[in-house]
């Protein structure tokens, strides 16, 4: 039985659900050393999770399962709500197709359009800003999983794009944008999945001006919120951070 504890003391903070395949003890460490606040440790079944103490499952912050082992999503995030009440639950993903079809499901199923998804094969510091989204409550699916129609605005986290057209198409939306230095910074900072009292306390700012700046990032992108503008900023931060 999962005893809800690591033997120094520390208490589980998050969860992997799924093999060593899945996710490496190298993703673990990246994990545990990026996100220092978490604890992270990974367990072979979702079965397992229910094995942890009753009072101690008020402490799990997040649950990643790996969307291979999802049978009947919507009973297993029923089930996994009723019992982890203060967690975020996200699907962690390596094949795009079979992810869409995940992703249709949830627009059909309210109890399931919370959930958000982790791309595996995304260069490094994205993945670490996806996972700081997710673990702070905001609901991420990548542009990739999503029709035109059901995300205009979001941009894929994927691998800079090759093309000449592409990349200056990324270029000029980032300039067009009319973003100033500090709206950038704050948008940086909700990127890196950090609330708006830290962002504040990091820029020397009132949290209302953090919150003034964010709504004219919002407003400048065309954006709906403040994880299309993460999502925005994932998909354009190598060409952002050029100009």
């Amino acid at each position: 039985m999962l005893s809800g504890e690591m033997p120094n003391g520390r208490v589980f903070d998050g969860f992997f659900v799924g093999s060593p395949l899945s996710f490496s003890d190298a993703v673990l460490n990246l994990a545990e050393r990026e996100l220092g606040y978490l604890n992270f440790t990974r367990i072979a079944a979702v079965g397992d999770l229910f094995d942890i103490e009753a009072e101690e499952r008020t402490s799990v912050r997040i649950i990643l399962v790996d969307e291979t082992m999802v049978g009947d999503l919507e009973h297993l995030i029923v089930k996994l709500r009723a019992e982890f009440p203060n967690t975020h639950f996200a699907l962690a993903y390596r094949n795009a197709s079979s992810a869409c079809k995940i992703v249709e499901s949830t627009h059909k199923t309210p109890d399931l359009r919370h959930v958000g998804f982790l791309p595996m094969q995304i260069e490094v510091d994205r993945w670490v800003s996806v996972l700081r989204l997710l673990v702070c409550g905001e609901r991420y699916v990548p542009s990739e999983l999503l029709s035109p129609e059901q995300s205009p605005h979001a941009l894929s986290p994927g691998p800079r794009p090759n093309s000449h057209s592409e990349t200056a198409d990324a270029e000029a939306t980032a300039q067009d944008a009319h973003l100033t230095d500090r709206e950038l910074q704050v948008l940086r900072s909700v990127a890196e999945g950090k609330q708006n009292k830290i962002i504040a306390d990091e820029l020397k700012l009132s949290q209302h001006t953090v919150k003034l700046h964010l709504h004219h990032v919002i407003a400048k992108l065309g954006v709906n919120n403040r994880t299309e503008a993460a999502v925005w900023f994932l998909g354009n931060k190598d060409k952002i951070e050029r100009r």
